[in-house]
């Protein structure tokens, strides 16, 4: 089973409220294979998400997804909706054509319903590497002006991505770890965000040891533990906006580390464009540790 397999079943595991059905379900919707009068159709290879989907369908629009498979040692699932009534009354709930731009804003009103949305395209056309081989996230996209109006909501969460054309269509993509860390825990698979972290830091560390064959393995491993509890604490503060609020000294700080994850407390000291002593960072860092702890109980 392949990570990007493993990371679907995981979302489909994802019991949302139910204010977020109707975004989850617009996500595979405007994403999925067909989306008109004629025909409605979301392929996957996935059995899970073509599943999960149908049951979507269901409770939020009380209609039958059909699903269907085909292919040979690798199936292809398609769910459908096969009937033509069925089919205008999931348009007209949610004005088709008849809004400004490719996705309807009224749907999608605030932050938990575009992760809502966004968890559904990933869905119906995400793909996503092995973090283990490479770092890259896309969405394959039938339309640019719907590329470019996502590429707008990943934004919002701190994701840089960009637009690639590919055959008929367009890809958007995220080619960076930190990148592939936001839109993970956007997703809603936090341990899988942490996982991330851990790896792009023992890569860089790994990278580190073999030019300089003289580091000692302890510290190394207390930098990691230290480096990836930091960064999980101002990723959270970035994502929600509470990064720039941070005095002058603390923001600094903050930003130090995030920008050099693999490096030691006395390594960031000798980086930093002011002058800091080790007890002066380590004590910075805390506090920005206290901060978050305080805003997740």
């Amino acid at each position: 089973m392949s990570f990007c397999t493993d990371i679907k079943n995981e979302l489909a595991g994802i019991r949302p409220p139910k204010r977020c059905k109707l975004p989850l379900v617009y996500g595979f919707l405007l994403f999925g294979r067909s989306f008109s009068y004629k025909r409605i159709c979301m392929q996957t290879n996935n059995n899970v998400t073509a599943e999960y989907y149908a049951r979507l369908l269901s409770e939020v629009y009380r209609v039958t997804g059909e699903i269907t498979v085909g292919g040979g040692a690798r199936p292809t699932y398609k769910v459908e909706v096969p009937s033509s009534a069925d089919r205008l009354k999931i348009l007209a709930s949610l004005d088709f054509g008849m809004h400004e731009g490719a996705i309807n804003r009224e749907i999608i009103t605030d932050a938990r319903d575009e992760a809502a949305f966004i968890r559904g395209a990933f869905l119906a056309s995400g793909n996503l590497s092995d973090p283990e081989k490479s770092y890259r996230a896309d969405f394959s996209v039938k339309d640019e002006a719907l590329a470019l109006e996502l590429l707008e909501l990943l934004s919002n969460h701190y994701i840089e991505a960009k637009i690639s054309k590919r055959g008929n269509g367009f890809v958007v993509y995220v080619g960076k770890s930190e990148m592939l860390t936001n839109l993970l825990t956007l997703l809603g698979v936090t341990e899988r965000s942490l996982a991330l972290i851990e790896t792009t830091i023992l890569k860089s560390v790994k990278n580190n040891m073999n030019r300089a064959s003289n580091c000692d393995n302890a510290n190394i491993s207390k930098t990691v533990e230290a480096s990836i509890i930091q960064r999980t604490a101002i990723e959270y503060l970035e994502r929600t906006g509470r990064l720039e609020t941070l005095d002058a000294p603390l923001y600094s700080a903050a930003v130090l580390r995030r920008d050099n994850p693999e490096l030691s407390l006395s390594q960031l000291c000798r980086v930093s464009p002011e002058p800091i002593t080790v007890s002066g960072l380590n004590h910075r860092l805390k506090k920005i540790l206290e901060i978050y702890n305080e805003l997740i109980k």
